[in-house]
């Protein structure tokens, strides 16, 4: 009977490890390239004087712009699953970072959007800040918090994602871009109409039809709770980097 109770008890703990370890990205080609250096863009980590990571930066080797773009992950989702559309953006000449927060969980990490502005200080003058679920929650506090002229941010994007109810937003007068997937199971339509109230009137929102949760970043396994997608990963993509890109232009 203890015995028993023992494999019970341990199979339980197995469970729970596997549902909260973080989404890996199983579009391991796709990442793998986004993540090597070229003579176009040098792919780095950042970490502090302890050895603990803060961001991956994506650098140009000749930037077009003095404006730069920063990631939050969603949440327990593995930062380097946005390396192809931090990617993207860095082989066009624009710095870009994807933050490698505490346990990829972006609530232990609000500030980390702090580290790749300090590091690009004086190359980057204006930032255009966002984050995909989770991590666009968390962006959207950093912007609430970070109003002061000398500290703000130029832009903010949400991707499948809102502000909470501890960060009204409606009087933020940068652009605001809300990106959302018709086939999301986790960031529904209702939660994007019901966050409209503490977004800006301003604010651009744009629905993918056939998109959903899953594909904002690069994995093939399709997040719990997800509805499958009726479009291509490169096709949803293909819509966020033409939105974000009108934020950097």
């Amino acid at each position: 009977m203890k015995l028993a109770k023992l494999v019970r008890g341990i199979g339980l703990i197995v469970v729970a490890f596997v549902y909260h370890m973080p989404a890996i990205a199983d579009a391991q080609a796709e990442v793998d390239a986004a993540m090597t250096s070229s003579p176009s863009v040098r792919v780095f980590q950042k970490r502090d004087w302890s050895g603990v990571s803060l961001f991956f930066g994506f650098e140009p080797a000749q930037p077009v712009s003095s404006k730069g773009l920063i990631i939050y992950p969603g949440g327990f989702v593995d930062p380097r699953a946005y390396a192809p559309l931090a990617r993207h953006f860095a082989e066009r000449g624009y710095h870009a970072a994807v933050l490698t927060l505490p346990f990829n969980f972006g609530l232990l990490g609000t500030h980390y959007a702090n580290y790749p502005k300090h590091h690009w200080k004086g190359k980057v003058t204006g930032w255009a800040i966002g984050g995909h679920s989770l991590g666009g929650v968390v962006a959207a506090d950093y912007a609430n918090v970070n109003r002061a002229s000398w500290d703000r941010v130029d832009s903010l994007f949400l991707l499948a994602a809102y502000s909470s109810d501890l960060a009204y937003l409606n009087t933020l007068d940068i652009p605001v871009v809300s990106i959302w997937g018709s086939e999301d199971g986790l960031t529904t339509a209702q939660d994007i109409e019901d966050s409209k109230a503490r977004l800006p009137a301003h604010t651009k929102y744009v629905r993918i039809d056939g998109g959903n949760h899953t594909q904002f970043y690069y994995t093939d396994t399709l997040q719990d709770g997800d509805n499958p997608a009726l479009i291509s990963r490169e096709q949803q993509q293909a819509i966020v980097e033409q939105e974000l890109g009108l934020l950097l232009n």
